[in-house]
């Protein structure tokens, strides 16, 4: 329920009448105040936690690298799982993949090899998520040639890709202007019965509008609405910046604003600056 500091409370009650706390009780409140970036509040209760004799298992040592990584403290998060492995702790496929998505999300893939060469020698084979946090660092660094490998060993080892997985490596390709490959694996997504979802959609159309395919773009639109994916504002900027560069007419752009204000979406500042820089450059002339 996210009642993080009403559950601390009551561990408190509990502790107060004498009765025994063990590493469960403990470990929930670390996960949930790590989920809620409260990692120095984390960090308290697992020292006490050690100093009243009770004993972290996996669950307490993911909980915390997980809040580490997500705060941007790796080299706290690298130390505990030290501490870990010399508690003769075996760190989960969920720790490793943890490691590797926030290597992969600050670029730094050379790193995650590391990573995933340990998480092979103990045994523990990667999943879906591992796989998809490996493709999405080289498609951050612009490697999808890279991303596209990783799926498809990921295949070939017997690991099915989930949406998010296609997701990714479209959203990468499509940020290289690689359209041809990004439909293809787009169909292949759809004739395998994996549903797209709006991020999907929204890569695609952003990837036909800044190649200046701007009917594909409209043409997807309605086929997301007719899918029953829900375009959001990041879908709506893309089309209103391709009405912006490619010099439509101003009414257009005028009537998708009102269109997304109607439908109960909320502009952003980038909306607004599309808007802006559209009608100036349409004062000039």
């Amino acid at each position: 329920m996210g009642e993080t500091r009403a559950a601390l409370q009551l561990l408190r009650k509990i502790e107060g009448k004498l009765l025994n706390t063990d590493v469960v009780m403990y470990s929930t409140i670390i996960d949930s105040l790590c989920k809620d970036k409260f990692v120095k509040d984390a960090c308290q209760l697992y020292y006490e936690m050690i100093a009243k004799g009770i004993s972290p298992n996996v669950v307490t040592f993911n909980a915390l690298i997980y809040g580490f990584c997500i705060v941007g403290q790796l080299e706290e998060a690298f130390s505990l799982f030290s501490k870990m492995l010399l508690k003769n702790i075996n760190p989960s496929v969920y720790t490793y993949t943890t490691l590797v998505d926030a290597l992969c999300k600050e670029g730094k893939v050379k790193e995650d090899k590391n990573v995933i060469a340990m998480m092979m020698k103990q045994g523990v084979k990667p999943d879906v998520v591992t796989y998809t946090s490996l493709m999405d660092g080289y498609c951050l660094i612009n490697e999808v040639s890279k991303a596209k490998f990783i799926f498809n060993t990921m295949a070939q080892g017997g690991v099915k890709p989930n949406a998010r997985c296609y997701t990714v490596l479209i959203n990468g390709m499509c940020k290289n202007k690689m359209m041809d490959e990004a439909m293809d694996l787009f169909k292949e997504m759809q004739k395998k019965k994996i549903i797209p979802d709006t991020v999907t959609y929204s890569s695609l159309i952003n990837g036909f509008c800044k190649s200046g395919r701007i009917t594909h773009a409209w043409e997807l639109l309605d086929e997301m609405h007719e899918m029953g994916q829900p375009a959001n504002i990041i879908t709506y900027n893309s089309l209103l910046h391709s009405l912006c560069t490619s010099h439509w007419d101003v009414d257009k752009a005028i009537a998708l604003f009102k269109k997304i204000k109607n439908q109960g979406i909320q502009p952003d500042i980038y909306t607004y600056n599309i808007l802006i820089y559209l009608l100036m450059d349409y004062a000039r002339q």
